[in-house]
Formats: C-alpha cells, sequence, structure tokens
C-alpha cells in the first residue's frame, strides 16, 4: 500500500493518460499465462545466456500483437528473480478480472556480464539491444513500435534499465527503477543514467518511475536522481514507501504497483484486435496452428471463373458470367456435375446445351482443351485450376474476382450454403528482383518514386502480404561509400519510400549484393526495415538469425517462409559472426523442413539460386528444388532469375503435389531486353488452412523503373511462350 507517493507529473500530462478499463479482458476461457525458459549462444559475451518470457492469457488462441515489458533482476539472482517475486500470478489475476491488459514480459538472465561495471563493445547492453531484445521480438508476437515497449528492473537491473532508456528513448515509452542501485562514479559520464538526467536528449517522451523504501541502503542516489530530473524538468513519478530495505520483501509487496504503472498506456487497447501476426521464429519456439476463425456471418455461396492452369486464359469479361447468369449459352462453359447442380439450387437457369462432365473428368476436360473455362465453388478450388481475372469495362485493367465488389458479381449468393468467408482468406504475393541501384536508381531520380510504384501497387496493396526479394542495402551517401565496398551496388535511402507506396511486408535477403556497401550498411538496413514492422527471412545480423524461419499467423492460416543462398559470393552470406544471407545448406534442411512443415498450414522455400539467363532451369536447379519439396515444401520460388523461368506441379516422395516456380525474373532493375524486362509475380491463396489456387500476375517493366500489367495481347503471348515454347507444362 502507498502511502507516501511524491507525483511529479504536469498536470496536463496527467490528464492525458488513460484511465484504467475494470472490464474483463478475455477472448477466450483461460486464466492462466505460461512462461517458458530459452537460451540463446550470445556472440559477444561468448556465453550461453538463458532467458524466460511470460504469455497472457489466451495467447495461443489469437493472432493479435501484444506490448511487451522488459523486467531485469537485481544483483545475483537470475531471470526467474521476478516470477518468485508474485509477477506470474498478479498477471494472471489482473488479465482475467481486467485490471490489467494482455502483455508479454521478458526476463533476461544478465549472468556475470550484467554485474561488470563494462562498456566497450562487449557490455550488457549491447548483448540486451543486439542479441536479446531481436530474439524476443521475432519469436513472439510482439507490438514493436516504441508506444508498446516498456523496460525496468530492480536494484542492479534498475541500473540497465535507466541506462538504456536514458540512451535509447527511442526504442522505450516507459522506464522503472526499483531499488535502482545508482553510483555517480560507476560508470562513464556517457554512460551513467546519473549524469545522462543531466544531459541525454528526448528524456521528456518518457514515463519515468523511481522507488524505494524508508531504509533502503540505495536511497541517496536514487534521491540524487529525482532531484537532478526535478531540476531539468523531466516529468517523473518518485514514490516513498514508509516502510522497506532493499530485499526481495520489499519488492515483493509492490510488485503490481510496478505492473499497473507500466501498463497503464495499454489499458485501453481494445480486445484482441483483428491484427496480423508474421515473425521471424525458430523452429523451437512453434506452436500449433491457431483453429479457424468462427463464421463472420457474411459468408457467400460464390462460384468462380477457373481454368487449367496453363491455360493461355487470362480473364474474361463480366457481362459474359451476367449472361451464363441469365440462362445464356456459353460454348466454352464446361460444368461439372455438382457444380451444376448447385448453380441450379441457386437460381441459375442454365442453357441446356451447357457441357456437363463428370466431377473427376474436370480437370483433364479442360487440361486437354484449353480454350475452355469452368465455375467451381470457390472452397473446391485446387492449385490446378487458375482463376481468371474480371474485365469490368472495356479498357479497364481486369481484376481478380476476390478484388472485385461481390456485391454486384453475377455468381455470389447470400444464403446456405455458404462456401466462402473473407474473414478466412490470407493472399500472399512474392515477386522476384528488387535492386534499387545502377541504372534503376538514376531512373527513379528522374521519374520520381510515385511513378515508379503506379504501376502495379493497385495489386500489391491488396495482398495481405507483400513479398520481394531485396537485393541491395540502402546506404547514406549512396553512390559514395563510407567504407571501401566490397561489391559495386547501393540504394539511396530517399528511395525507400517506394516500399511504403508498395505496401512491402516482407523482405527476402538472400540476395548477392546485400553486403556490398559494408556490414553496417547491411546492418542499418536490417533495423530500418524492423522500425517500418517490415518482416525479414533469410538473412539477419548472424548465421543463426538469418536462417531463422518467418510465421505468418493470419486468418486461421499458418504459413511459414524459409530462404536461403545458393550462390554466394562468400561476403554475402552470414556467419557466426558477420551479418549476411543464409547459405542453402542440405543438413539445415533436412533437420528442418519436415518438422516446420508439420507445423504449418502451407510451407514456402524462397531460394537466391544460380543465375543463368535461361527460362529453363538446369538439371541441377530443378534436382534442388524438387529436393526441397520431397523434404516438406509445399511450395519453392526461385528469386535469383532475372529472366522469368517455367514452373511445375511436382508429385514429391512425400505423397504430396508441390508447385516449382524456377524464377519470378525482375520486379525493380534495369536490364532492357526482352525476357529481363518480363516477370511474374505469384499470389498464393489461403483458406482454411489449404492453398487453393495461384494468381499469376503478369507484368513489364517500363523505363527501367516502371513494372506494370501486361495488357491482353502481351499477357497471351508471353504465357504462351514460357507455357508451351519452354515446355513449362
Amino acid at each position: 500500500m502507498i502511502s507516501i507517493c511524491r507525483r511529479l507529473l504536469p498536470l496536463a500530462l496527467l490528464l492525458s493518460l488513460p484511465f484504467l478499463s475494470l472490464s474483463a479482458f478475455q477472448p477466450c476461457g483461460e486464466t492462466a499465462g505460461a512462461v517458458e525458459r530459452g537460451s540463446y549462444r550470445s556472440s559477444l559475451a561468448q556465453t550461453t545466456m538463458y532467458y524466460s518470457v511470460y504469455t497472457p492469457p489466451c495467447y495461443g488462441q489469437t493472432t493479435r500483437a501484444y506490448p511487451i515489458l522488459y523486467l531485469m533482476h537485481g544483483s545475483n539472482e537470475d531471470d526467474g528473480h521476478w516470477l518468485r517475486l508474485g509477477l506470474k500470478e498478479l498477471l494472471d489475476a489482473g488479465i482475467s478480472d481486467g485490471t490489467l491488459p494482455p502483455v508479454i514480459v521478458a526476463l533476461p538472465f544478465g549472468e556475470w556480464i550484467a554485474n561488470r561495471n563494462q562498456f566497450d563493445r562487449v557490455s550488457w547492453a549491447n548483448v540486451f539491444l543486439e542479441e536479446f531484445m531481436p530474439l524476443v521480438e521475432d519469436a513472439y508476437r510482439v507490438d514493436s513500435r516504441r508506444e508498446a515497449r516498456a523496460v525496468g528492473g530492480i536494484s542492479r537491473g534498475g541500473f540497465w534499465a535507466f541506462h538504456l532508456a536514458f540512451r535509447r528513448p527511442d526504442l522505450f515509452s516507459s522506464v522503472g527503477g526499483h531499488s535502482a542501485f545508482f553510483d555517480d562514479y560507476h560508470a562513464p559520464p556517457e554512460h551513467n543514467p546519473l549524469r545522462l538526467a543531466q544531459t541525454a536528449d528526448d528524456l521528456d517522451i518518457l514515463r519515468i518511475w523511481l522507488d524505494r523504501g524508508r531504509d533502503d541502503y540505495a536511497r541517496q542516489n536514487l534521491d540524487l536522481m529525482h532531484e537532478r530530473l526535478r531540476q531539468r524538468g523531466i516529468a517523473h513519478e518518485y514514490c516513498l514507501y514508509p516502510e522497506g530495505q532493499h530485499n526481495n520483501a520489499y519488492w515483493r509487496q509492490h510488485v503490481l504497483d510496478y505492473l499497473r504503472f507500466y501498463t497503464a498506456p495499454w489499458q485501453d487497447a481494445p480486445p484482441n484486435p483483428p491484427l496480423i501476426f508474421a515473425t521471424n521464429t525458430p523452429a523451437s519456439a512453434i506452436t500449433p496452428s491457431p483453429a479457424a476463425p468462427a463464421p463472420s456471418g457474411d459468408g457467400l455461396a460464390l462460384f468462380l471463373p477457373a481454368v487449367s492452369f496453363p491455360s493461355l486464359q487470362g480473364w474474361l469479361p463480366v457481362d459474359r458470367l451476367q449472361a451464363i447468369r441469365d440462362g445464356q449459352y456459353d460454348a466454352l462453359l464446361t460444368l461439372d456435375e455438382t457444380t451444376a447442380a448447385a448453380l441450379r439450387q441457386h437460381g441459375v437457369p442454365l442453357a441446356l446445351q451447357t457441357a456437363i462432365v463428370a466431377d473427376d473428368a474436370l480437370l483433364n476436360t479442360l487440361w486437354r482443351d484449353r480454350t475452355r473455362f469452368t465455375l467451381l465453388a470457390f472452397d473446391r478450388l485446387t492449385p490446378r485450376y487458375r482463376v481468371l481475372h474480371l474485365a469490368l469495362a472495356p479498357g479497364q485493367t481486369p481484376l481478380h474476382p476476390l478484388d472485385a465488389d461481390l456485391s454486384r458479381y453475377p455468381l455470389a449468393f447470400e444464403g446456405a450454403p455458404p462456401n466462402f468467408f473473407p474473414d478466412r482468406l490470407t493472399r500472399l504475393l512474392l515477386s522476384g528482383v528488387t535492386a534499387l541501384t545502377r541504372n534503376t536508381r538514376e531512373a527513379l531520380d528522374r521519374l520520381g518514386v510515385p511513378a515508379a510504384a503506379s504501376g502495379i501497387q493497385a495489386y500489391t496493396t491488396r495482398a495481405d502480404f507483400f513479398h520481394t526479394s531485396n537485393e541491395v542495402s540502402f546506404s547514406p551517401g549512396c553512390p559514395q561509400a563510407e567504407q571501401p565496398p566490397l561489391g559495386a551496388f547501393c540504394s539511396k535511402q530517399d528511395h525507400f519510400e517506394l516500399f511504403d507506396r508498395l505496401g512491402l511486408d516482407i523482405v527476402e535477403l538472400t540476395g548477392n549484393h546485400n553486403n556490398d556497401y559494408g556490414f553496417t550498411a547491411y546492418l542499418d538496413t536490417l533495423r530500418w526495415y524492423r522500425d517500418r514492422g517490415i518482416q525479414t527471412v533469410g538473412g539477419g545480423e548472424d548465421l543463426a538469425r538469418a536462417q531463422q524461419p518467418l510465421v505468418i499467423v493470419h486468418r486461421g492460416n499458418r504459413i511459414i517462409m524459409v530462404a536461403c543462398n545458393w550462390a554466394g559470393p562468400y561476403y554475402a552470406l552470414a556467419s557466426a559472426t558477420r551479418p549476411g544471407a543464409a547459405p542453402c545448406d542440405w543438413n539445415w534442411f533436412r533437420a528442418n523442413l519436415p518438422a516446420l512443415a508439420l507445423d504449418s498450414d502451407l510451407l514456402i522455400v524462397t531460394v537466391q539460386h544460380q543465375e543463368f539467363e535461361e527460362y529453363l532451369p538446369t538439371p541441377q536447379q530443378r534436382a534442388d528444388f524438387r529436393g526441397l519439396a520431397d523434404l516438406g515444401a509445399d511450395v519453392v520460388i526461385g528469386t535469383q532469375a532475372h529472366k522469368p523461368q517455367i514452373m511445375e506441379f511436382y508429385n514429391t516422395a512425400r505423397g504430396t503435389q508441390a508447385f516449382l516456380h524456377y524464377g519470378l525474373g525482375n520486379l525493380f532493375f534495369d536490364q532492357p531486353f526482352w525476357g529481363n524486362m518480363r516477370f511474374f509475380m505469384d499470389q498464393l491463396f489461403m483458406y482454411e488452412g489449404k492453398l487453393l489456387t495461384i494468381d499469376l500476375f503478369t507484368g513489364i517493366i517500363d523505363d527501367l523503373v516502371r513494372p506494370r500489367p501486361m495488357n491482353a495481347e502481351e499477357q497471351f503471348n508471353f504465357l504462351a511462350f514460357m507455357f508451351n515454347a519452354q515446355g513449362g507444362f
């Protein structure tokens, strides 16, 4: 119980803080969270480090991202310190009754390094920021915005919390020190929180808490911290309790007060918001896929126009579907018996001449005669069928039916039995080579980023997740180098706007040139992605992080992505101490892909293979892609190709069928040749844990830097070349 607590917040700031809500915050029936313990090898400290993480009740049954609280232990303690003080029980009770919001709490064990007054490269701060924090925020569904991140600690841990927050207020919104042990002489001024309280910038954006008991032996310097903050006019809260020493009995009494302080800004967050989750997660941390969402009440009986995958058709006029709906005969329409019966049940007066075949004969019929098309219930699609786009008006770019207004779509019916619920659909769009360098960089300067994005952004922004393989890091002085470059390519930071306009969600880092302008540029670019909420796969600060799978949990669908580089060069590849791309390693594949396949609804492997100026894959490329599918990959995509390459459906040794696309081609790169200016983007449609269909976007790069959709004639000729002349099917 607080009997003396000096509250030194300005009135305006007090009024701006959210009031605590007492409404229960339970998206499921669970009343207890979970604590997991893990470890990692610190390359900085050359020590195996341990940690514990608390996840709130219902964590495994939601897809939302949670705020995160980092709490550090005192001297001679470990990552169980806060748990022994009752942290889990208080969180479970508060979250269950609504007095505390759901939150993830990370509890690092600082080992020997946290007790050292060591502030060079090998310091606890660097281990925390560069190794521990990225590990946790990759492995758990963390809301990685500054506003959703807080840090605090007991005694020595309080020192480190203030050290981190005062030096990096851009990373944390709140900081707390509970009997924090400060000393005006045990750290250099640029690292000492007592000195930083007088000199550091932007402390006024932090929420700051200090507390101690009356008989705390560290009270003198806690009072000094309070006084220095007060003199600068830095808002903070200093709580003086009438009893208490520097010990566990004191801290145990006040853990709930601490939790209320840290979580107050998060209390009014809406319960279980419909956020997506995409994170780099070690295979050991993967949990079972959540159940599919319950029907939302707006389900439809939806029938889509489809062709066999290698058909040269790309679109239909919507008027043609309306004519079928009205009972007119279409000579190229073939239906199976199940679909014909369902359409009649929904009141469609099918023309008597309509070709109707047995269900198991439909695909072969369409495969033999690729001028024909069919209508299929949405949930009966398979990847062997390709959905046609709709031309809504003359001259207008055709749309995928699911991008159109389904309330006006002729073959969408309300009422039972529905086969399509929008809140169960996930769309993942995969693109190939992006390299904003050389002539592409100059063209971006000349034409401008808006023009470069304008041709495809309507398509890329409709996807739930848009991916590209960006092969070049951003460097502040590009094309000038701050150090001797390892290679030739860099990108200008001003051009990052292109990714924002395209709605980029996932960057693959398997490319050959990301380390060209040095490891500092790579690491800076990696932070830039993460600060903007862009996930990465196939690369990282070191080998362990580069190899981490990317897990996407969205609308009940669980997708895992793995990416690697087969081509080098050596300096592009990550090592235990060097950032870069994950090398393709058959030992790693054999050890991990089968388990990842079992833990996912869809396992995708994207590969930076050897580059060949060919439309057909080499025998080695075929063998490698098929080998990945045999180990568990459902989809294997080549992101190395500057020319688009063919695709195939491969019958795996596991008895499944995998989609292999050997090369997507360039998306942004300056190679003005017929093949190098043409490209695919593959959009995967996941529904209720199944890959239903794959949409092929066919595009052309204009003016070196402006990709756009192909028109009907261009698409027909391109597909004819890829599917027929090059032996794709």
